[in-house]
């Protein structure tokens, strides 16, 4: 079984990518801590005593905090392009597999039950096998597919 967070289906190593690359580093952790003692020393300055230092320390802290939001938008778009990547890759691997199995046991019934158990519906359920009475890997799957949708 896969790990999973929140029974979100993508595997807990994605959370561990996603952490690595959202990871603060140290230009950023430089910049917070300036943008810390930009406002401590504003908050020290008397607006009318020294308004020209206290609006170039204002328009400093505001280039700080555009700075971040514009690192925090980018670490979000990283985010989704990577999360959206990863899904991709997961859903494709699952649909080869799946794919895979329907090929290589079409002939084979994955499960035989007397033919009138299935009357109406016999041809459809054997379907690729042709096996009268037989439950195909194809209709297998897609109920399987279908129920744990359903359950999860």
């Amino acid at each position: 079984a896969l790990d999973t967070v929140d029974n979100n289906p993508l595997p807990l190593q994605l959370y561990k990518v996603m952490n690595y690359l959202q990871r603060e580093t140290e230009g950023m952790r430089q910049l917070k801590e300036e943008l810390r003692r930009l406002t401590a020393e504003q908050e020290s300055v008397s607006i009318k005593d020294e308004f020209a230092r206290h609006a170039r320390l204002q328009r400093r802290i505001t280039k700080a905090r555009d700075q971040i939001k514009q690192s925090s938008r980018e670490k979000s778009t990283l985010a989704i392009k990577v999360s959206w990547a990863m899904s991709a890759v997961f859903y494709v691997v699952y649909g080869l597999l799946m794919m895979s199995l329907m090929w290589r046991y079409r002939g084979e019934p994955v499960l035989l039950l007397p033919a009138d158990w299935l009357y109406p519906l016999g041809g459809l359920v054997a379907f690729p096998s042709g096996v009268a009475g037989a439950v195909s890997i194809t209709f297998w799957l897609v109920v399987c597919n279908r129920v744990s949708a359903v359950l999860i």
